[in-house]
């Protein structure tokens, strides 16, 4: 039961995620960026980024960070967490750079969404830690068994 709550809750704050970072998917036609190179998309530099957005999207990430170490006890490492989180971070980015490069929406594809999204999930990890200090206990959780007593001693 409570596995499959966990799942419902991920599966919803996945589905809000692809609502803010993909739609609305305004299609413009070629001529509406005559003269603007595609290159002009990306944004490499670090640190050039305006503050609420930066925040923003470090919020945006902090339920990835809490959630996937439940689902997947293997991802309760930084590490691991932090792959997984640059991963799902850089598919936004690439289905925003096709989608501009295709229907003309143009979103930019920036660096530093991809540091804030990794820090809002380590974030969300250690907000995770916090509340359940212990690893065993957020794996039960997680599977939606209790976790298995300590032995004495």
């Amino acid at each position: 039961m409570v596995r499959r709550l966990t799942v419902t809750i991920f599966f919803l704050y996945a589905v809000g995620v692809v609502a803010i970072t993909v739609f609305p998917i305004r299609v413009r036609s070629a001529a509406y960026w005559t003269g603007e190179p595609w290159w002009t998309m990306f944004h490499w530099i670090p640190g050039d980024v305006d503050a609420p957005s930066f925040v923003l999207n470090v919020i945006m990430f902090i339920p990835l960070g809490v959630l996937l170490p439940l689902l997947r006890p293997s991802l309760d490492a930084v590490r691991r967490l932090a792959g997984c989180a640059a991963a799902a971070s850089s598919a936004i980015e690439l289905i925003q750079f096709v989608l501009g490069m295709t229907l003309g929406s143009r979103r930019t594809v920036d660096v530093n969404d991809l540091i804030a999204n990794t820090a809002g999930a380590l974030l969300g990890l250690l907000i995770l830690r916090l509340a359940v200090p212990s690893r065993r206990h957020r794996a039960a959780y997680g599977s939606g068994s209790p976790p298995s007593p300590s032995p004495p001693g």
